[in-house]
């Protein structure tokens, strides 16, 4: 009976215990044990535990030290080590400061590498062939400033003006002090050009035989008088005036004619992709002086009245096709009675396009697309100091000098101009380095210099020239002939490439591998930085904001 009254009771218990529990279930939701949702310094914290409010110092201090402890950049873990000491902690942060420094001032160098010599010329792999390259343009000038008979027939039955311009030619004097008021309103340009021409031996009479590719041609069909500061003068292959001039219609110039197809050529370009095998500016046929250009000069030494020179033949000028040429001061002297041989070496200078991002006081050079000339179509450094000196010719004597770039419109200079075209001259070689300091060299030329060897002319050896010797003696060709042989000797020739010493890859190459030698540094570094200055921040930011879940 006991044992019964038991069993009854136990039942009745376990359901008031139950009861309860349900009755105090969010009184007894606090003591029940979950997993940590969170840990942070060895604390740990229940899920329906808040984590401690910190304030704006102490959440930038746990981040600094976060970071120390965990960045990949060299010692800074140290620093940020609780177990060492302060003075162990100082150290590290000197040693890391050091570092920092020391960077810092190896990329400053290479940066003033980069900035103040970002350009080099190295030596291109590839050579340019001798197809692609024109043969270069001649200028030939006979020394003698006037023939002997026209000069004496001016002195004997010529004008008083006729006169003075005889004596301008040959004497030293200036012509500021040869012309006087009263007659040099007189001596315009066109009457002086009219005594030029007269006076001057013509280009058929200089050139007594062509031979171009061993083949004989008319020399007027290959040369062109031309004007220049050395007088009357032939030219060579230059390109076509519609090629060289922007307004070839406004020149007021000899006429000239030109060998057809005519072709745009400019050092920097080259020949057109579309170019005719025989294109002018022509190409060189080939090596050796079978391929070149032959020439049979006559000095004529018995006409020579007075000269440029102290002796007697012909300046010769090698120069690019689309320069108007210098003569007077940097042509060579070939004279008579030999034959001269005359190896042609071309300077080519290309550059690369990645140059035109760098400064050009810096690179020193210009693109054709950076500088257009308001003369000449193609951009190179001679053909700048001939508008700059035309310019400041203009400006101060209100006329050029007719060998000077100039149109229609430009009053070219008399000798009533002659005291001011005089002074200037005698100023320009210390003005041009003031007025024309925005003349560079251009990034992409080609120069041409000779290699010449000569030997006396034989009287007994010149007989398969008997077409020129119809009309003169053997002794006349040999005193007053020259023979002379234009020609390459190499298929190929060197170019020089201007470049970037330093790139962007090569700055940042050269900086990544300090900052590394240095303190470990890499784009991963970066990358680590920025996380932690903005996930990160933002992240815990949010885990420490303060919750209210009964308030919106």
């Amino acid at each position: 009976m006991y044992k019964s009254n038991e069993i009854e009771i136990r039942p009745r218990k376990a359901t008031s215990q139950a009861a309860f529990r349900k009755d105090n279930y969010w009184m007894n939701q606090t003591q029940v044990e979950t997993s940590p949702w969170y840990e942070w310094d060895t604390k740990v914290f229940n899920s329906h535990d808040k984590p401690p409010q910190l304030s704006g110092y102490e959440s930038f201090n746990k981040d600094l030290r976060d970071y120390l402890q965990t960045s990949t950049l060299h010692g800074l873990r140290y620093i940020g080590e609780r177990k060492l000491t302060w003075f162990e902690r100082f150290f590290w942060l000197a040693a890391f400061c050091c570092s920092v420094i020391c960077a810092a001032f190896f990329i400053l160098n290479v940066y003033h590498k980069w900035r103040s010599s970002p350009m080099i010329v190295s030596i291109n792999p590839q050579n340019m062939h001798l197809q692609d390259l024109p043969f270069p343009a001649l200028t030939i000038c006979n020394v003698n400033q006037a023939k002997k008979s026209v000069a004496e027939r001016y002195i004997s039955t010529g004008s008083s003006l006729d006169k003075k311009l005889l004596n301008s030619l040959c004497a030293t004097q200036r012509d500021a002090d040869i012309f006087e008021d009263d007659i040099a309103e007189s001596a315009n340009w066109d009457y002086t050009r009219s005594f030029l021409i007269n006076v001057t031996q013509p280009c058929n009479e200089m050139l007594a035989m062509c031979l171009w590719d061993s083949r004989s041609m008319n020399c007027q069909d290959l040369f062109n008088a031309q004007l220049t500061d050395e007088g009357l003068c032939c030219t060579f292959n230059v390109v076509h005036r519609d090629n060289m001039f922007r307004n070839p219609r406004d020149l007021n110039d000899l006429n000239l004619t030109f060998p057809l197809p005519s072709v745009d050529w400019t050092p920097e370009g080259g020949y057109p992709a579309d170019a005719p095998p025989d294109g002018f500016p022509w190409k060189p046929k080939g090596i050796g002086t079978n391929h070149g250009l032959t020439l049979i000069l006559d000095a004529n030494i018995a006409e020579y009245y007075c000269a440029s020179t102290k002796s007697m033949g012909f300046k010769i000028l090698l120069h690019n096709p689309t320069e108007t040429p210098n003569i007077a001061k940097i042509g060579e002297i070939y004279g008579p009675g030999i034959e001269a041989r005359v190896a042609i070496q071309p300077r080519i200078l290309d550059a690369q396009s990645s140059l035109k991002d760098i400064d050009v006081k810096k690179r020193l050079c210009l693109f054709s697309s950076e500088k257009e000339l308001v003369f000449y179509r193609t951009y190179t450094l001679r053909n700048c100091e001939m508008e700059c000196e035309a310019r400041s010719m203009l400006d101060r004597c209100k006329c050029v000098l007719y060998y000077m770039p100039k149109n229609k419109s430009t009053r070219i200079c008399g000798k009533a101009d002659a005291k001011c075209y005089s002074n200037v001259k005698l100023t320009a070689q210390s003005d041009s380095e003031a007025s024309c300091d925005e003349c560079l060299p251009a990034c992409n030329e080609i120069a041409y210099f000779e290699r010449l060897s000569t030997a006396p002319l034989n009287k007994a050896l010149i007989g398969q020239y008997s077409t020129i010797l119809l009309n003169r003696t053997p002794d006349y060709f040999t005193e007053n002939m020259l023979l002379v042989h234009f020609y390459f000797e190499d298929n190929t020739f060197m170019r020089f490439t201007k470049g970037e010493i330093f790139g962007l890859t090569e700055f940042l190459s050269n900086t990544g591998g300090l900052l590394g030698l240095c303190m470990g540094f890499s784009i991963m570094s970066v990358v680590e930085l920025l996380y932690f200055l903005t996930l990160r921040a933002f992240c815990m930011a949010r885990r420490r904001k303060p919750t209210h879940p009964f308030l919106k």
